[in-house]
Parts: C-alpha cells; structure tokens; sequence
C-alpha cells in the first residue's frame, strides 16, 4: 500500500514539472516575441484586419488604326508610411527622397514630429523601385499595389491621345473626350485579408475594364511626321510647327503631330504649359498664298472672265485703296494657272477685285473657313472669316492671297481635301468606332473647276519656275501650292511658312499640311522651308508602304 502511494505520488510530480516546463517555455516565448519581435506581430495583426477596398479599374487602352497601343494602364505601386512604426532618420530620410525623387525637406515636414497615422509619400513607382524599397526593411514603410498610365509613344503622341491626372482621370486629348468610356467601374472587396494584401473571405464585386478607343492614326505615318517636324524646325531655326497627314478619300487622319511637344508619361519637370498646346487644331493664322487655289476656285465659277485669260502683272505692284501689293518680281502678262504657280499677288488683285464680296466669302465658307472641325472632338477654334457685310474693298482682294482671314493647319487640309477628292468636302475623322453627327459630305467645285484647280497645283509643283518646285517626288506627281506670311507680335516680325499638298495628283492617297512658325533666317518661305519636309515626308511613307507589301 505504501508502495503504491510513493509511485503514485512521483508520478504526479513528473506530470507536474512537465507542466511546469512548458509553461515556463510558453512564457520565455511571450516575452522574447514582446521584445524582440513586436515588429512582426504588429504586421501579422495588421495583415489580418477586417477591410474594405475599391477594386480599380483598368482603364481602355488607346489603340493606332492597326491596334498598335497608344496608351494602356500598367501595375504601379504607393508608399506610404504607418507613423507609429517609422523613425525618423535622416538617412532613412535622404534614402528614401533620392529613391522616389522628392525633396527631402518637403518629405521630412510632412513626416517630422507627427506620431500615429498612415501618410501616403508617392504613388505610380515602378516594380524596380519599389523592390530597392522593400529590401531596406525599412520599418513602418508599406506598399499598395495600384495601377499608373503609361504611354508608350510619348511625345509622337501627346497632343492627339493626351493625358490623365494622377488619380487617372482624362484632362487633355482623347483621354479627356473619351474619359467615361476609358474608365470603366471601380469594383470592391469587403472581407477579411491575409498576408501580402490576400483577400481570405467576404464579399467581392469585380471591377468593370474600360472600353478601348481606336482612332485613325497611323503610328508608323505619325512617328515619322514627327521626326520631320522635329528635323525642320532645328534645321530652320523655327520656334513652332505642326504636320497634318490625311488619307482624303475617307478623310481619316493618319498624322497629327505639333512642335514643341511633350511626354505625357514624365511631366514632372514639365513648366512651359505652351508645350501642351496642340497647335495644328488651336493655333490659326493668315496662311497667305496657300489660299490662293481656294480664291481661284471661285473667281472660275463666277464666270467673270474665259478660262484662257492671260493677265497683264506689269510693273510687279499695283496700288488698290491706297495701299500697294507687290510680286517677287514684273512677272508680265501671267495665264490663271501661271498666277497660281508663280503666285503672283498682283495677279489676284487684279482678278479679286471685280468678285463680288458675298460670292467669295461663301466660297471660303464651304472650303470649311470659319467653321469648327467637328468631328475630331478635339479642341478646335473655327479661325476668322468675317461676314461679307464687314469686309472692304481692301479686304477683298487681300483675301484672294491669303490675308485678312485666319484659320489652323488641320483646316487647311481640309480645305486642300476638296481639290484631292474632286471638288468634294469630306468631313475630317480621328475615330476608327465612333460616328459623331452626320459627316458632311457636299459638293464645293464643279468637277470642271476642280480639274482646272489641279492642273494649277501641279504646275505649281512641277514646272521649272513653279514656288513649289522642292515638294517635288521622285516617280510620283505631287500636286500643293506654297505660302508664306509674316506674323507681326511685340514688334517682333517673325514669318510663317505652308506647304499643302497631295500625291498621286491624279489618285490621291496622302494629302499632308506642313507648317514652320516663329521663322527669321534668310530663308523663310513655303517653297524654301515647308515644301522639301513635304517631299522627304512623303517620300518615307511610300517607302515604308512598299516595304509592307
């Protein structure tokens, strides 16, 4: 009996030590975790709370006419600081403002002396660089994974897609215009979350992608207007230009591209807001002797005069209401066509001034002058052609050589798009899957008057003393006509330099608006400037399309 009692008794105190053991050990455990690990547990309960979160949407992606991306939204990631966690360091400090490209001083009042909360510092890094962050361990530093807009052609493209805020809201280009179709619908996630930001159980409601938007650009076409752009403006020293390129029988645009430019993609340290502004559509100026086909083209139908009329130019200026219009040089007696490709202003004085008033403004008016290119959506101004009731004898004939009415490069390729599609007007088109209002489609010139029209503009081109003689082509016969004006500002005299035309002249296939501003070299005019950027422009594209076939 006492035998029993003795084991029994040992065996107690064994289970008891055991027991003893463990829970000193459980112990030792809770106070080295409590100490030496309290980092870790606080971002274990942090990883497990209770949460809700918008799901983002991704945004539709901007496509070429080919479906080459123009725009499209990448995975970015936001750092921010749990304040309670972070210490305050200046290394800590100069580290993490040199990685993510802040002022240290802005960086450190918006963290210095504050103890609790979350501080978001930067949104939109990369995946590199938020991997530079992560190994430095830096305690209290967090990341959220977010999307950012990337645009891959930068500046070729900025003016025509345009651009969004951080948040990924359109506010410039496409993106503006097409913001609620690009935008999609957020989704959410109400639940519980593991660790890395795992979603364990609740209720989740998908987000909604936004549609895509096709517009009728052509990369290849726009990259390579761009490049010349950029080439001829250092080439000539000019401080603006843009380049428009047209496909006339559908009126799509191919090339819309500006000088200055900018990447939408890095505009941190972008401060001349004039950059952003897309000038081919905004910018409107007197073009000068490039409307002289549009003048031409209604004194032909006002019947005023034969066709196979010659006009006396003689001495090379002519005095009308007091103010005096001079040629190049006495050029003689000149044909119609002659008068166009010699661009002779003494020449359409003369014919000008016997036109009635209204008969031209009209002629002007469905040329599209003065009125706003709807259906690109872009902002757009409408240029100046005042009522006829407001123009005086002077203003008429000045008119007919391209002053005294205002209007940009996209209009003037809409303007050249009649005499490219037989006397017809074609409304312009940036959108491959969109139709606005009803394209205007109208009949502008007889076909008899549009054939005459070419004929001019590829004499103009083609002949040996032609002002347009350098938009020539090798195998091609390019039809356009030159201008030059000069552009008076802050007593600063500055010129602006055109070249529009089309090639094949017979069956169009590009038509394509050159225009250098801000010019002062010797070398200034349409026909020294803008018409050899045509004919190099030119001459890539057909190269680059025969590649492909």
């Amino acid at each position: 009996m006492s035998t029993r009692i003795l084991y029994s008794s040992g065996r107690i105190v064994f289970i008891q030590l055991i027991i003893l053991i463990g829970f000193l050990s459980l112990l030792s455990r809770f106070i080295y975790l409590q100490i030496s690990q309290d980092i870790f547990l606080d971002d274990q309960v942090f990883n497990r709370l209770d949460s809700q979160y918008s799901l983002l949407a991704p945004r539709g992606k901007i496509l070429d006419r080919n479906g080459n991306v123009l725009a499209l939204d990448v995975k970015g990631f936001s750092v921010g600081i749990d304040l309670e966690k972070f210490k305050f360091e200046e290394a800590t400090i100069t580290f993490l403002s040199e990685l993510l490209d802040k002022d240290p001083f802005s960086l450190s009042n918006i963290l210095y002396g504050k103890s609790s909360g979350y501080k978001e510092i930067s949104r939109n890094i990369n995946f590199e660089t938020k991997e530079k962050l992560r190994v430095k361990k830096i305690p209290g530093v967090y990341f959220r994974e977010n999307l950012r807009r990337s645009y891959p052609e930068r500046n070729i493209t900025s003016h025509v897609v345009g651009l969004t805020d951080i948040d990924r809201k359109g506010i410039q280009g496409v993106e503006l215009i097409f913001d609620n179709e690009l935008r999609g619908k957020e989704g959410s996630f109400e639940g519980i979350k593991g660790a890395k930001n795992t979603k364990l159980e609740g209720k989740r409601i998908a987000a909604v992608s936004g549609k895509n938007i096709t517009l009728t650009i052509d990369i290849n076409i726009q990259s390579i207007a761009y490049h010349q752009l950029n080439e001829a403006i250092k080439e000539n020293n000019a401080k603006a230009g843009s380049i428009v390129v047209i496909e006339p029988k559908s009126g799509d645009i191919l090339g819309l591209v500006n000088y200055p430019s900018f990447d939408p993609s890095n505009r941190k340290n972008l401060t001349d807001m004039s950059k952003l502004r897309n000038r081919a559509t905004i910018d409107i100026f007197e073009a000068g002797s490039v409307l002289k086909p549009l003048a031409m083209s209604a004194i032909l139908e006002s019947d005023y005069l034969p066709k196979t009329s010659k006009i006396d130019t003689s001495p090379g200026w002519i005095e009308y209401e007091g103010f005096k219009t001079s040629d190049f040089k006495d050029y003689g007696a000149l044909s119609l066509s002659q008068i166009i490709s010699l661009s002779s202003n003494v020449g359409m004085v003369k014919l000008c001034q016997y036109q009635d008033i209204e008969h031209l403004t009209n002629y002007y008016k469905k040329f599209g002058i003065g009125r706003y290119p709807t259906s690109i959506m872009l902002p757009a101004r409408e240029g100046f052609l005042p009522h006829s009731s407001q123009f005086t004898l002077r203003d008429k004939v000045s008119s007919c050589y391209g002053y005294g009415m205002t209007l940009s490069a996209l209009q003037i390729a809409q303007a050249y798009s009649v005499f490219a599609n037989e006397g017809n007007f074609i409304e312009l088109n940036l959108f491959k899957d969109h139709s606005f209002d009803e394209p205007v489609d109208e009949k502008v010139l007889q076909k008899e008057t549009n054939d005459i029209v070419l004929d001019m503009l590829v004499e103009s081109v083609n002949s040996s003393d032609g002002t347009a003689s350098k938009a020539k082509m090798q195998e091609k016969i390019v039809a356009g006509k030159t201008g030059t004006a000069k552009e008076s500002l802050e007593e600063e005299t500055t010129y602006s330099a055109t070249f529009a035309g089309f090639v094949p002249h017979d069956e169009p296939e590009l038509l394509a608006v050159v225009v250098l501003n801000g010019l002062s070299g010797e070398d200034y005019s349409g026909g020294r400037v803008s018409a050899p950027v045509f004919s190099r422009l030119m001459q890539q594209i057909f190269m680059l399309q025969d590649l492909k076939i």
